[in-house]
């Protein structure tokens, strides 16, 4: 009889390799990522295309293009084609982020004959209408300005202006203004200057059979490339340091943001700053969760972070704080780091993180769907696929001392940037 007061066993006992993807160039030099296996006759085709905000010579505009993909082509207007997808229980998805952009279909495979040509046809050929761009417009530009008055949103947009600054990539905000300006001109340059065939490629997950696959890769085959988007220019990041504070309407609580540069996407101690950033504030049961949410009260939440794009990266910790807890909570989070950089983590709480990030890892190649957007993810960063691969064994080889040395290397206090937005 299964006796329920004794845990399960924990292991990092399974295999986590990326399997089953195949990878193809066609003849005019496509790449295609294939992930055929699954239960249910479904299938996901994703085009991703290695351009985004950052690409953008003119702000809102890239967002705008991708999103206005789906709408209509050459062939329906705006109505016929959501009717179109809809009739068929399909689903026909845009996705634009900062660097790398997709549109994809997901379907029944016995509807992909008829759904697969017309939602090529919208990329090939969207039609950027009048109508269509006014409602995005009317649409974004409005949810944009309430969103603004949130001081979580305020608090983030200043942050990564004041690391990058207002001309950099990575820093310069979109404002409703910028929405409302755009023009159909403006959609059709971007397109055509980013979002050639040359600038992409193709991931197939789910279960289908080899005529739809011969169909996909024909279709393909038979299309121009084109040419390659440029790459824009990077200047250095204005990394100003120092408190910046913005008072808002909302004076009960405040917005903290605070953090520095850390490294991009592919740099060497990638892995162990995620490692590092978890035990911080990057999970539930982290340490300024303890601390300042369990033990404190000082907050409902806290959290820190580590996003790391293909040319920068940056930590930073975020809390909603009652105004009259702020300094406070400021020395708690200085005093955590000072931890981390003084006391090896035990092993307990150095196992139990390891094991929650393998956990992680496991599910995201939990059947064909997760595991095409991980190789999505890889691709478009342009990784090698064995970086995941490395990534585990990093994580499960990963010690006391290495967390340790990383913490002095990277947990810089005095060069922190602060903002507070609120009371």
């Amino acid at each position: 009889m299964l006796n329920r007061k004794i845990g399960p066993k924990i292991t990092s006992d399974f295999d986590l390799r990326i399997r089953n993807v195949s990878e193809h160039r066609l003849h005019n030099d496509f790449e295609i990522y294939e992930l055929n296996s699954g239960t249910q006759e479904i299938i996901k085709i994703e085009l991703v295309i290695r351009a985004g905000r950052v690409n953008e010579s003119k702000p809102a505009v890239s967002k705008a293009a991708i999103k206005l993909l789906r709408e209509a082509s050459k062939s329906m207007n705006a109505e016929e084609t959501a009717n179109f997808f809809d009739f068929y229980g399909s689903v026909f998805k845009t996705e634009s982020g900062m660097e790398y952009s997709s549109i994809s279909l997901i379907c029944l495979n016995k509807h992909f004959n008829e759904l697969f040509p017309v939602w090529l046809e919208g990329f090939l050929n969207p039609e950027y209408g009048q109508e269509e761009l006014s409602k995005y417009k009317e649409l974004n530009s409005k949810k944009l300005l309430d969103q603004l008055s949130k001081n979580d949103v305020i608090a983030y947009r200043s942050f990564t202006e004041t690391l990058f600054g207002s001309h950099h990539p990575y820093g310069y905000n979109t404002e409703a203004g910028d929405i409302l300006s755009i023009q159909t001109e403006d959609l059709i340059s971007y397109k055509g200057a980013n979002c050639s065939l040359a600038n992409a490629f193709l991931v197939l997950s789910g279960k289908y059979d080899d005529r739809i696959r011969d169909q996909i890769f024909e279709a393909f085959s038979n299309l121009a490339l084109g040419q390659k988007a440029v790459k824009p220019e990077f200047p250095s990041p204005s990394n100003a340091t120092g408190e910046f504070r913005i008072r808002t309407n909302n004076e009960l609580q405040t917005n903290l943001k605070l953090g520095q540069i850390w490294v991009p996407r592919n740099h060497p101690d990638y892995v162990g700053l995620k490692f590092l950033n978890t035990i911080l504030g990057g999970y539930f049961g982290s340490r300024l969760m303890k601390n300042i949410r369990e033990e404190k009260g000082f907050t409902y939440g806290i959290y820190s972070a580590f996003d790391a794009w293909q040319e920068e990266g940056y930590f930073y910790v975020s809390s909603d704080v009652g105004s009259d807890y702020l300094d406070q909570t400021i020395d708690e989070i200085h005093k955590e780091i000072n931890i981390l950089k003084s006391n090896k983590i035990g092993d307990d709480e150095l196992n139990m993180v390891r094991n929650y990030l393998l956990g992680q890892s496991l599910n995201l190649i939990d059947g064909p769907f997760a595991t095409a957007q991980l190789v999505k993810s890889l691709k478009a960063k342009e990784l090698n696929m064995d970086r995941f691969e490395l990534a585990i064994e990093e994580i499960k080889s990963i010690d006391a001392q290495r967390l340790m040395d990383l913490s002095h290397q990277y947990l810089n206090t005095d060069s922190f940037t602060q903002v507070l937005v609120g009371g």
